[in-house]
């Protein structure tokens, strides 16, 4: 809480008595209505409903009542009548004895569904033995053989058929699920940073640079750049003509654990070999040259990782699965090359050529020197090449100055010769076009939303690396960009060095 600004809301004079609630505590007050809630349910004229705001590892309560005032006279006997029966009929169908599945308007139909939606991933304790792929005749087994044994809830006479022996099935999965969790428990890393190793890839043309001070992204990250600001340029942006592939690993500091208890650290942009993002200064200046990372959004392009690489989501969304950029600090981080300097074109460029040597001895950046990733403040990263293919061969394009330059031409000459019917349309290829969501001369990039059609170019690319690159593995997964957010300010606290390797930098850093 000190760490996280309490913002003033309804209810909030009850924040003292709140506070001495453990999180389990108040969740399990909250149980009955999170379960039996919906948007819709007001059947009763006067219900309690439950917001929550969490914040850190505290839960804050607001009770609340929902009220729905009908005047009955207002709508006449027929109307009551018609309400009454409407209520009866609700009451006889979560009252009948006989087995079967939950009717869709019952309070239990309801019941079933959020557990199957919420209650299983943000509550699995409440339900042992239930997970994301139990079906809603076993969610309502359990829930019916709670109620049914306290004799109250909205699944307390709603008995599934075969429910005892799903019932069983459940709790051999539970003592499973159990035995599985202490398991991974064992075998669980410590807590802190640790060192990871994955593939990290950089859309990028012939010129040749280390990588320090530069922007890189997983291959979901690289391909969701090339869509958007690449291709959509003919010729094509920065003549970005290849992917090149690097085999990395993060350790980032303690310094940076300690405070927040993440492996990655915020995303900041690279331009030309300098850090343009105002707040890099402080990050590095109190916590040492850390690796970030930042997700981009599916509304945009489709593309997709194999496995979970986002924390900001519900479970089983796709966005739990967005494509990632990274940033790795180098030598003077805070200078770059001056606007009237750059060349995007150029395939020989000297990035240190503006970065004087006290700002580099002061401000070496994360790259280490040897083999090994210390999570040391001047040495959070290690990389090596790991091959590179060319989007010609990719996309399938074998001359790509013809494709783009010299087809429209050839195509009219052909014309004039009579090699053409003077029906033929020539038109000037693009690899693609915003406009229509379509390529010309080609359909490689055809679909930039359409989810199957990004998978299958991005197994195209990882099936081209492993038969340019036969001894590499085809695929390294990459741990998820869990960063939560800076503080307000944090940059000002007291810097923390638990557990972290001795480092005289802190002593020297600019």
């Amino acid at each position: 809480a000190e760490k996280r600004p309490l913002f003033a809301f309804p209810g909030a004079e009850f924040l003292p008595f709140i506070l001495k609630m453990s999180l389990t505590e108040a969740e399990e007050l909250l149980r009955p209505d999170l379960e039996a809630e919906t948007a819709d349910d007001l059947s009763a004229n006067t219900r309690p409903t439950w917001s929550r705001l969490r914040l850190g590892g505290c839960i804050l309560v607001v009770s609340g009542l929902a009220v729905a005032a009908v005047s009955l006279a207002k709508w006449g006997l027929a109307s009551h009548r018609e309400t009454v029966d409407s209520h009866a009929a609700l009451v006889q169908e979560d009252s009948e004895d006989s087995c079967g599945s939950a009717k869709e308007g019952t309070k239990c139909y309801k019941s079933v569904k959020w557990v199957m939606t919420d209650g299983v991933f943000n509550h699995a304790d409440w339900y042992p033995g239930l997970d994301a792929g139990s079906s809603a005749d076993e969610v309502q087994a359990l829930l019916w053989s709670k109620d049914s044994e306290k004799g109250d809830g909205p699944c307390a006479k709603a008995k599934p058929c075969h429910a005892e022996k799903m019932l069983k099935k459940i709790e051999k999965d539970a003592i499973q699920a159990k035995k599985d969790a202490e398991e991974a428990a064992k075998n669980a890393p410590p807590p802190g940073p640790r060192a990871q190793t994955f593939y990290m890839y950089r859309a990028q043309s012939a010129a040749s640079y280390p990588l320090e001070n530069i922007n890189t992204a997983d291959l979901a990250g690289a391909f969701w750049y090339l869509h958007n600001e690449v291709i959509v340029a003919t010729p094509r942006k920065y003549k970005i003509d290849r992917i090149k592939r690097f085999k990395v690993t993060v350790k980032n500091t303690w310094e940076f654990w300690n405070a927040h208890k993440r492996q990655f650290s915020a995303f900041v942009a690279y331009d030309a070999g300098g850090c343009t993002t105002p707040v890099c200064k402080d990050i590095y200046h109190q916590y040492g040259f850390v690796v970030g990372c930042q997700v981009q959004p599916l509304s945009v392009a489709g593309y997709m990782g194999r496995h979970q690489t986002n924390w900001q989501c519900s479970k089983g969304q796709d966005e739990c699965k967005a494509p990632i950029w990274y940033s790795l600090p180098g030598g003077c981080p805070a200078k770059g090359i001056p606007n009237a300097a750059i060349n995007p074109n150029s395939v020989d460029i000297d990035v240190s050529k503006w970065k004087t040597p006290e700002c580099i001895k002061r401000m070496p950046g994360g790259h280490c020197k040897g083999d090994e990733v210390t999570g040391e403040p001047t040495c959070t990263y290690t990389y090596e090449p790991a091959g590179e293919i060319f989007l010609d061969e990719l996309v399938g394009i074998d001359d790509y100055n013809e494709f783009w330059n010299t087809s429209y031409t050839d195509c009219e000459k052909k014309k004039d010769h009579g090699e053409l019917p003077h029906s033929h349309v020539c038109r000037h290829n693009k690899e693609y076009d915003p406009k229509t969501d379509k390529g010309v001369g080609t359909d490689f990039w055809n679909g930039k939303l359409d989810k199957e059609k990004c998978s299958e170019r991005l197994d195209k690319a990882r099936a081209l690396f492993k038969k340019k690159f036969p001894d590499l593995p085809e695929h390294l997964d990459e741990p998820a960009c869990e960063f939560d957010m800076y503080y307000q300010g944090e940059f000002d606290w007291k810097i923390n060095h638990t557990g972290a390797v001795k480092s005289s930098w802190w002593d020297d850093r600019m």
